[in-house]
């Protein structure tokens, strides 16, 4: 059995994002597009700035060869826009709308990983209110009135487009 901690080969996770794809599930079908170990370290870089082949690389200490593959992956999956830089044969990468969508997902996921692999010193990031520099916390909200709901008081429900597999798999948990 494959340790899951090791790196998995390019085909490796070709093939996952092939599976993934398949699947009638929105988690699945999202991990078809950023479910690779890098993909979602690239955007959180494009989202706080970098936009160079090179600031990506120092960044992440990612080969030059996986990077390639993966910023190309990014564009045709529409996360980013490629441009060419104004008098030079290199590209800037600029995240899309679809990218940007991430941002609360980096923040949940930070959040996450805050909480279960803490360092010493406490919190790495801190969400806050950019003007007035207060606290700001990810949260489920009534759509209807903007009331904050507890996490535990949310459940998901089949919506227009679930199969009939999904409607089975969240019917046994109601």
């Amino acid at each position: 059995m494959r340790n899951i901690l090791l790196p998995l080969t390019i085909q490796d996770q070709e093939m996952s994002k092939e599976n993934y794809s398949r699947q009638k599930c929105p988690v699945a079908k999202s991990l078809s597009v950023f479910g690779d170990q890098w993909t979602l370290l690239i955007v959180r870089d494009a989202l706080q700035g970098i936009n160079r082949f090179e600031g990506f690389q120092k960044s992440l200490g990612i080969s030059r060869n996986l990077l390639t593959i993966r910023l190309k992956d990014m564009v045709e999956s529409g996360l980013l826009q490629r441009e060419i830089i104004s008098g030079s044969k290199r590209f800037a990468y600029k995240p899309t709308d679809k990218c940007r969508d991430l941002r609360m997902t980096l923040s949940a996921l930070a959040g996450w990983g805050d909480r279960w692999s803490p360092e010493d010193g406490g919190a790495r990031i801190e969400l806050k209110e950019r003007h007035s520099d207060a606290p700001a916390a990810l949260g489920y909200y009534r759509k209807t009135d903007k009331i904050l709901l507890n996490p535990e008081d949310v459940v998901s429900r089949p919506g227009p487009g679930a199969s009939p597999d999904l409607v089975r798999r969240l019917a046994r948990k109601s």
